[in-house]
């Protein structure tokens, strides 16, 4: 298996960058060279940091990828499907490249995320930049605990890696309403994520409600649970706040099938209740080829 970019596997740092753009008409060639140059990039500015944490990928939409690439576009590689049902939307919003920058200091994907935008250049419009920092105890702005089912070791590579060392990309931002979210009770928030606040424990089935976070992003098929490996990290202001979602996998199908069950829910009215709280406000898919690939740009 070829190599994959660094930020894909590695553990999450404590700051991340996260930056969507648009590639405008004749911007092929400064996309494929920022492109190519990210590996290396990352590795120089890692050292003159002294930041050995600091990491990064940058993916390619659906849209884009027959214009920067001679290869065909990886199966499966299709533009984000809006869904909504029950005032629950999960948008689709423009986006064709999708970089993210994650190490243990801010400075290091700031300094990182503001070189690469310079070899990009004129080439791209920005859509998004988002900063973004690991709350205490890994705790979403919910309070709850985030990630808790994420693979680990091995198997981060097992689930988000293809043959080829690539990486199927779904990025969502999500914009909480905190304030009426703490105008709950505990036993309504535990009860809208399927887990308690303080110890991070999974309710048993006989008591979780099916409209719980939990119960609607846990599938199993064929004896399995479907697995992606997340890195949301939370984000915010004074004037805004929620996740930033970050899922890669070696298929785009299990998320879609996670998302799916959030917003349509089960057929039975269960969708997902913590979307009483929380809203999406973007939505993109994107392919991050391997380091293999990147490196392949240089002479092409």
């Amino acid at each position: 298996m070829s190599l994959p970019q660094s930020a894909i596997c590695a553990e999450g740092g404590a700051f991340g960058l996260f930056v969507t753009a648009l590639m405008k008409d004749g911007g092929e060639e400064t996309v494929r060279r920022a492109a190519a140059a990210l590996p290396a990039l990352t590795e120089q500015l890692a050292a003159e940091l002294d930041e050995p944490s600091l990491v990064s990928s940058i993916a390619f939409g659906a849209q884009v990828w027959p214009r920067l690439f001679t290869s065909p576009a990886p199966k499966g590689l299709v533009p984000f499907t809006a869904l909504e049902s029950g005032g629950r939307k999960a948008p689709s919003t423009p986006a064709d490249i999708f970089l993210h920058i994650h190490a243990n200091r801010p400075d290091a994907p700031f300094q990182l995320g503001r070189r690469m935008m310079a070899l990009l250049g004129d080439a791209v419009t920005l859509v998004e930049d988002i900063q973004a920092f690991r709350n205490h105890q890994s705790r979403d702005l919910t309070g709850f605990v985030d990630g808790t089912e994420n693979p680990q070791g091995d198997e981060r590579a097992e689930v988000a890696l293809t043959e080829d060392g690539g990486s199927f990309v779904s990025i969502q931002r999500w914009e909480h309403d905190l304030t009426k979210w703490e105008a709950l009770s505990l036993a309504h928030q535990e009860a809208a994520v399927g887990r308690t606040k303080a110890d991070d424990e999974e309710m048993d089935d006989e008591v979780k409600p099916a409209s719980a976070h939990i119960a609607r992003v846990v599938i199993e098929e064929d004896g399995e649970e479907l697995a992606i490996l997340r890195h949301s990290l939370p984000y915010g202001d004074m004037r805004r706040c929620g996740l930033y979602f970050v899922a890669y996998c070696a298929s785009p199908a299990p998320f879609r099938k996670m998302l799916k069950s959030m917003v349509e829910g089960d057929g039975h009215g269960h969708a997902d209740a913590l979307m009483n709280y929380t809203k999406a406000i973007t939505g993109a898919s994107f392919f991050a080829p391997s380091a293999m690939f990147l490196k392949t740009l240089i002479n092409s």
